[in-house]
């Protein structure tokens, strides 16, 4: 079976992800008291550059033990030099850690460095397989690996764990031999244990427990389920899947989220390494294999797996012992791991929330009782700072504020290439929590979010739960697998207000566009920017959302309450004001802005100027205009949007113009083969892409089924010439013979600042079809 991601050409992707830059930001930096270096030895003096210590321990337990962060008269530096700082456990920082008179201790990069502080091990040794075209290393515990991961990077890639084709259950089964968990009273027969399939569409499956099956519905239940056993019975393969969690999501409701004849896909079977940039992992025998994307050398590419799980704990021992007055400033941070997933199921919920340990507590049979973790976290901490950094490579979430986390700036940072959210603030049990738990009085101003969920749907950019006085301002959020800014309040029904309560979120001047990214895998209902619960006092204004890929681009969901949606643009999509809104009616909105006609408007009271105006024609309001030339980045962290290296530079952020296609263009660069074709009714059509900037050092990758033979799609690339004043033929006409994926690398001296892709169908009364298409450069 071919599918899957098309295979981007890896030796340009390498040179675009090496990211090995600073972000650039106006950050004042403490002046350099102390240096830590990968290169270093914790017996040396640490006070020189030329002498530094090797760990972070090193540094904190002598600025802990001499009191030197007692009494302090200006903030104290602690400079890593530039290099990978590897770890092998959890950085941990505690009260006794904490700045103090004003002044902050700030872990931050040297001047002119990168620091990557790593909690992944490098892969080497492949050797490929014979007769195979995939390759296969070595992952012992022994040699300080992970028993667990889910994540291989290469060449700064995420790849494709090998998957199956979507397939459609036959029925539920029940293993009479197997006690289940409590099933929910009011659907006592609904007790299962997995899910039977039709035998054709479950091969004779190796290795069958490190098997998982991803399961989508509704549009937004997406479910990671282990595999416990696949059995034959009768016509039927039944795949029997781990207790108790399956039981849990039984329970939810009687199948509307979660049926027998849904999807499902099956993640990690070796039978699967079919497609380039796929992999695979067997734990039984501590081997991973790699099946290479066109051109690519996985050995000089490099490859890395997650090893550590939360690379940076900062944690006061209660509300009132606090670590406070840290920071951390222009580092990089990358390769952590998530280990839950080994042992149990995740997804099942909405966003960033997760089932509890124990689901069955719950009465009304929700269970809920989690997050997706972060990677750097906070607890009980005051007036923490996280500026000019960058969390990519991650095998869950970037920075997570927990419980008892205030007084928070995340300022000028790049999350990317993330599983889940770059920044998660709130616990899901932390709703009666007092104010001394309760995360608030948080900013987070000017960061870029983007690149999430490839291997979590439910990821989005942002995520709020239980809450207060957080502002959330001119960040760029994009490419997020569901929303790009989500909050939720974990009890829908409850009131809580007030300086000790949930509210009072500001969002604005954000610029927020395709959110909800895996709307071709059914991931759909689904908003940009989401509201659900009550959250008194909040607003969100100013905001511009476009090429949301989610039908809503602003969505206020189940029990809204006494907030404000003013001054905010849509393109694309519609504002979805619900009509289960908390009663009395206290949503309220005015001076909006849409293209798109069929907004759903019950669930709000529109003062000042009304309802959302609907612009035609691209006949923008003045108004209209200026919030969206104001939102997002701010000027002097303009530079960010730059910073995140693009691994297709075709997508939505770059396309402008085109021909005659249909709705479905993105299928276009969406990275899987699954979702099927961008196409045209037309024998021939064309799309554009504006780069933003001259680029060479060109590869184009296309990919097609070559589903008939009275048919061939050809296709070639053009540039955009300004001495000429014209499009030019970087490569003529050539067809798509193979359903492989298909590179081209036209000369390096190539240059330009915009291209465009045409095909065609040789058949002259055809249309034409594209799977993938994608571009890697280099910016000159």
């Amino acid at each position: 079976m071919r599918k899957h991601r098309v295979a981007v050409a890896g030796a340009v992707a390498l040179v675009l992800a090496s990211g090995l830059v600073g972000t650039g930001t106006a950050q004042a930096a403490a002046a350099c008291t102390f240096y830590v270096s990968a290169s270093g030895s914790d017996g040396n003096a640490g006070t020189s550059p030329h002498r530094p210590w090797a760990t972070l321990e090193r540094a904190r337990d002598h600025i802990r033990q001499r009191g030197l962060n007692k009494n302090m008269r200006a903030d104290l530096g602690v400079c890593l030099r530039g290099g990978r700082h590897t770890r092998t456990a959890t950085f941990t920082l505690t009260e006794k850690d904490s700045g103090s008179n004003g002044f902050k201790v700030v872990y931050q990069a040297h001047p002119g460095e990168t620091p990557i502080i790593d909690g992944g091990k490098a892969v080497t040794g492949w050797k490929q397989v014979t007769d195979r075209p995939y390759f296969v290393a070595d992952v012992p515990e022994s040699a300080g690996y992970a028993d667990y991961f889910r994540q291989l990077y290469v060449g700064g890639q995420r790849a494709q764990l090998a998957m199956g084709k979507g397939i459609v259950g036959s029925g539920f089964f029940d293993e009479a031999a197997i006690p289940n968990p409590p099933a929910n009273p009011e659907r006592p027969t609904r007790s299962y244990d997995g899910v039977r399939f039709p035998a054709a569409g479950v091969p004779a499956y190796t290795n069958v427990r490190d098997i998982r099956l991803l399961h989508i519905a509704i549009g937004f239940k997406i479910d990671y389920f282990p595999v416990v056993d696949i059995s034959a019975s009768g016509a039927d393969q039944r795949v029997r899947l781990a207790q108790p969690h399956f039981q849990a999501r039984l329970n939810r409701d009687d199948g509307f989220s979660l049926d027998y004849d849904d999807t499902y896909y099956v993640l990690n079977a070796f039978e699967e390494l079919d497609s380039p940039g796929e992999w695979y992992l067997n734990r039984a025998t501590n081997k991973v294999y790699y099946y290479p994307r066109a051109g690519e050398d996985v050995n000089q590419a490099g490859a890395y797996v997650p090893v550590v799980e939360t690379l940076v704990n900062v944690a006061g021992s209660s509300p009132s012992a606090k670590a406070s007055a840290i920071a951390f400033d222009g580092i990089t941070f990358e390769h952590g791991n998530w280990l839950l997933p080994r042992d149990r199921f995740i997804g099942g919920t909405q966003a960033e929330a997760q089932y509890a340990d124990d689901p069955f507590r719950d009465p009304n049979h929700d269970g809920y009782g989690g997050e997706v973790p972060g990677q750097i976290k906070l607890t009980n901490t005051r007036a923490i700072t996280f500026t000019g950094n960058t969390v990519r490579k991650m095998g869950s979430g970037g920075l997570q504020l927990l419980t008892g986390a205030e007084d928070v700036t995340v300022t000028g940072n790049l999350f990317h290439n993330l599983t889940a959210a770059g920044i998660i603030a709130g616990r899901w049990m932390d709703v009666h929590v007092d104010g001394a738990q309760r995360t608030r009085n948080v900013t987070i101003s000017n960061n870029v979010v983007t690149d999430t969920g490839d291997d979590f749907f439910p990821a989005t950019g942002i995520s709020l739960m239980n809450t207060y006085n957080v502002a959330v301002t001119h960040n760029l959020v994009y490419d997020t697998a569901f929303m790009g800014f989500h909050q939720r309040k974990a009890e829908e029904t409850s009131l809580l207000d007030g300086v000790d309560g949930i509210g009072k979120t500001t969002f604005s001047h954000n610029e927020v566009y395709n959110a909800t990214s895996k709307v071709s895998w059914g991931v759909r209902d689904s908003g940009a920017v989401y509201s659900f619960g009550s959250w008194p006092g909040s607003v969100v204004s100013h905001n511009y959302v476009h090429h949301a890929t989610s039908t809503a681009n602003y969505y206020s969901d189940n029990q809204s309450h006494q907030t404000r949606w003013d001054y905010n643009v849509g393109l694309g999509g519609r504002f979805d004001f619900s009509p289960r809104y908390r009663r009395p009616l206290s949503v309220y909105a005015s001076h909006n802005y849409t293209d798109f006609a069929d907004n759903w408007l019950s669930g709000a009271i529109y003062d000042g100027d009304g309802r959302p105006h609907v612009v035609t024609g691209g006949a923008w309001p003045a108004e209209a205009r200026t919030i969206m030339n104001q939102a997002g980045l701010e000027p002097e962290y303009a530079a960010l949007r730059r910073k995140v290296p693009a691994e297709n530079l075709a997508g939505y952020s770059t396309v402008s113009q085109r021909g005659a296609w249909d709705s479905g263009l993105g299928k276009l660069w969406d990275g899987v083969t699954e979702t099927g074709e961008a196409s045209s009714d037309t024998n021939e059509s064309w799309v554009q892409f504006d780069l933003g900037a001259d680029y060479e050092r060109f590869a184009f990758t296309i990919q097609q089924d070559n589903c008939c033979t009275w048919m061939t799609t050809h296709w070639k690339v053009q540039r955009w010439s300004a001495g000429q004043n014209a499009w030019i033929d970087i490569m003529p006409y050539q067809a798509i013979d193979t359903v492989a994926p298909v590179v081209y690398r036209p000369p390096a001296y190539v240059a330009t600042t915009a291209i465009r892709l045409y095909a065609r169908n040789s058949n002259q009364n055809g249309s034409v079809g594209v799977q993938e298409f994608g571009v890697t450069g280099v910016r000159k």
